[in-house]
């Protein structure tokens, strides 16, 4: 347990952060292999969710933030739809900001990283089986451009997790949930118009 709490403190951050990165790749490998060898269910027509179904059981849910699976992500925005984004992504957010501040938050964060590369690749492979080469277009049509702001705000509290000993930092904190926030604003109202491109 000593050495999970050491992780990041001091010259050990900077290798939190490389392993981080590693395992990012490493699951935008595995994500792209898995979805290439047709181990999860693709949705038919990007309609059927944006989770990855093995036996039955979802595997997934980053597609919530970027596939069609839902027919009013393409509807107008209105305070109703921003409520409900805003509640999910600020729950992501506030999830990964209190897991920073535990012993294990190193660990965590490097799952983490696996589990978003992963998604993310499985998320590009339903695209470009359901539309070829466009696919990688229509991926990026529906992510934007709220990911402007979500990277960001991911970057905070990933930076706060992999930075050991962990305290509060109230304003990087702030400015993550604002972000949170801001990007809910463009997902649910700016959106919708790119979505209808597609």
């Amino acid at each position: 347990m000593g050495r999970i709490t050491r992780w990041g403190m001091g010259e050990t951050a900077k290798t939190a952060g490389r392993v981080f990165v590693f395992c990012f790749f490493f699951g935008i490998l595995a994500g792209t292999v898995v979805g290439n060898l047709g181990f999860l269910e693709i949705p038919q027509a990007l309609e059927g969710g944006g989770r990855a179904f093995w036996g039955g059981k979802s595997l997934l849910d980053f597609g919530n933030a970027v596939m069609l699976n839902r027919p009013w992500r393409m509807e107008g925005g209105s305070a109703e739809k921003f409520f409900y984004i805003g509640k999910e992504r600020l729950g992501e957010g506030l999830a990964a900001w209190l897991l920073g501040l535990t012993v294990c938050a190193v660990p965590f964060f490097w799952a983490l990283a696996v589990y978003m590369g992963f998604s993310l690749s499985w998320v590009v492979v339903c695209y470009t089986v359901q539309m070829g080469f466009l696919g990688l277009f229509g991926f990026f049509l529906s992510c934007f451009p709220q990911w402007l702001f979500y990277l960001p705000a991911w970057y905070l509290f990933i930076w706060q997790g992999l930075n050991r000993p962990a305290r509060v930092r109230f304003l990087p904190s702030l400015l993550g949930l604002l972000l949170f926030c801001l990007g809910a604003g463009a997902e649910a109202f700016v959106n919708p118009v790119f979505l209808r491109m597609l």
